[in-house]
């Protein structure tokens, strides 16, 4: 297995040289001027809250920028709308960014996003009523579930589960949702079961369990079938019955996540935003109590997404100076 310092002396892509060269003491990124628009997702969930507090955070490490956060249907739509300009970086889980850079449904063609940085895992969260009848995937038949609305990696992965588990795409009823609405929907019984994949926990299902009494499906079971079908995006995750007030915790899905970017978004802005991910960790994190943040030694491995000039470069300069 290749580590860090193997992986920054490696000479990834072309960009060795001039990520070096472009090192300078008087740190030239904290001038970076222009927008930075953050794809993020669904109000109530972890992309939404991390991308508003980086935001925040961006505009503190370079005052010249205007950062700010967009609300979006979520990793399909974010991966489009980073590379049509209707924003710069954009939050994605891991099997949605494998699938756009493979040309891959939901995908029609090779899709040139970058990465800024590999980020925490997701979880997908298939939560029902405690009296529901659902324990299992295949108890799902006939019945309604909400959550991911239609560009989202939600619904992606969600498609990609219930055939892991043996069934097909009309023997449920999927509706897509924000999750808000979602949620909305299972505590007035108008629906079976909301689903929906961010980090954990999620606010709007954690102020969910303090009205309504849940239970998680354990779906850790559908982790081989997923692996050999789409491959090893997917592993096995936990998800902890506090947060929810779930009876019992359960074992789910775990998908890695990134933030992606284009590959024209300049390289002194993706270098500060790499900045404020790593060296910022503190404040960003009074901004987002809830969001776990990433780790260095993680941040840097984004494959089958290529990392960004202006990503590497930082990771490069961290090595140089010692960082852990």
């Amino acid at each position: 297995m290749v580590d860090r310092r193997q992986f920054l002396r490696a000479g990834v892509g072309a960009f060795a040289a001039a990520a070096l060269s472009g090192c300078a003491s008087t740190a030239p990124w904290q001038a970076a001027s222009g927008t930075l628009r953050i794809a993020a997702g669904n109000p109530g969930a972890v992309f939404d809250e991390y991308g508003r507090a980086l935001a925040d955070e961006a505009r503190v490490a370079m005052p010249s920028l205007d950062a700010s956060a967009v609300t979006t249907a979520g990793s399909v739509a974010n991966v489009r709308d980073v590379l049509d300009g209707s924003a710069d970086v954009g939050f994605c889980l891991g099997d949605t960014a494998t699938s756009a850079v493979a040309g891959h449904d939901p995908f029609d063609a090779p899709m040139p996003i970058v990465a800024v940085a590999r980020l925490y895992d997701s979880f997908l969260q298939i939560l029902v009523r405690q009296d529901s009848p659902v324990r299992t995937p295949a108890d799902l038949v006939g019945r309604r579930i909400v959550g991911g609305e239609v560009e989202s990696g939600t619904r992606l992965a969600v498609s990609r589960c219930l055939e892991a588990a043996g069934l097909g795409p009309d023997d449920v009823r999927y509706a897509p949702r924000s999750l808000t609405d979602a949620a909305s929907d299972l505590a007035a019984g108008t629906a079976d079961a909301v689903a929906f994949v961010s980090g954990f926990p999620i606010t709007a299902l954690v102020e969910l369990g303090t009205r309504v009494p849940l239970r998680a499906l354990d779906i850790g079971g559908l982790v081989d079938p997923l692996v050999e079908r789409w491959g090893p995006s997917y592993v096995t995750g936990p998800l902890p019955r506090g947060p929810y007030g779930l009876p019992t915790d359960v074992t789910t899905v775990s998908i890695k996540t990134y933030l992606v970017a284009s590959p024209a978004l300049a390289e002194d802005t993706v270098y500060g935003l790499a900045s404020v991910l790593f060296d910022r960790q503190d404040a960003v994190a009074r901004r987002a109590p809830t969001v776990r943040q990433p780790t260095v030694a993680a941040g840097m491995f984004t494959a089958p997404v290529t990392l960004h000039p202006g990503s590497l470069r930082w990771f490069r300069d961290r090595d140089a100076r010692g960082g852990s």
